[in-house]
């Protein structure tokens, strides 16, 4: 007995340690600017992270081992423009720029084939929007607090965008670049998305936290109603599946680590079995 618990205990040390020496830190080209790139190499559907507005790849850093020792995936973290160590071109920048620059990165990387998706808050409307410009490549998404097009209205995003001080304002454009043009083009970006969310063929399992997130996000009672709302809607769509994270706030994994590991996981290798089960029948 103690002779299987110790080969038990190596297995799992060797697991994490050839997790971590399988780590690469990159910058790739997409122009005239480079992104910033962290991947975990694996097997399989790569499953990309899309970190909430104003954070970097490092967010989704206290879950990636769990995950990756789960699914045995390349695990694809990346900086949006202007965000962590990856560059801005202020002069072209847009949403629909930042989503093929992703594109184009991921491509060079070896990564075109197919996709399984990961997104937090605002990330949920660049994953949507490559899961549109890769149509029949997403195997499977998990949003996690996400935005919703139900709640991040055109009208809603631009008394956001007017509501924000002059001190907020010169904030973000120095420590935050990237949020700051995003915020800038806010309207146009929720006019844009408010029919390119992630469409409803693909697996989606919608994680939310039990807690709302904070008054700089939700400012009004009404907004807190429509958010809950929306996501109710959202998750009770065809091929959606609703879970609450109990106790969570909007950084889910922070509290509730072990349920977003979990549902990515189910999910992530329920996709990839129905993939396989799929290809064995056509041959």
């Amino acid at each position: 007995m103690i002779a299987r618990i110790n080969i038990l205990i190596f297995i799992i040390l060797f697991s994490h340690t050839q997790a971590q020496s399988q780590t690469i830190d990159t910058l790739i080209n997409v122009g005239n600017r480079k992104l910033h790139f962290e991947i975990i190499k694996g097997n399989g559907t790569p499953i990309i992270f899309e970190a909430g507005n104003g954070n970097d790849g490092s967010v989704w850093k206290p879950i990636l081992q769990d995950i990756y020792k789960a699914t045995g995936a390349s695990l694809i973290t990346y900086d949006r423009a202007g965000l962590g160590k990856s560059e801005i071109d202020t002069t072209k920048i847009s949403f629909q720029k930042e989503v093929k620059n992703l594109k184009k990165a991921l491509k060079k990387l070896g990564y075109s084939k197919h996709y399984f998706l990961v997104a937090h808050s605002f990330g949920a409307f660049y994953a949507s929007e490559l899961a549109q410009r890769n149509k029949g490549k997403t195997k499977g998404a998990v949003f996690i607090d996400p935005v919703t097009t139900c709640m991040t209205t055109k009208e809603w995003a631009a008394n956001y965008k007017k509501e924000l001080s002059p001190e907020v304002w010169a904030m973000l454009k120095e420590h935050r670049e990237g949020l700051y043009y995003v915020l800038q083009n806010f309207p146009t970006i929720a006019d844009y998305m408010s029919e390119r969310y992630i469409p409803t063929d693909i697996p989606l399992t919608l994680i939310v936290a039990e807690n709302l997130p904070n008054e700089n996000t939700l400012k009004t009672e009404n907004d807190k109603i429509n958010w809950v709302k929306c996501l109710k809607e959202l998750g009770n769509e065809p091929n959606h599946t609703f879970v609450l994270a109990k106790g969570a706030d909007h950084l889910v994994w922070e509290k509730a680590s072990k349920t977003v590991i979990e549902e990515v996981t189910k999910l992530y290798l329920e996709v990839n079995q129905s993939s396989k089960a799929n290809l064995s029948s056509s041959n």
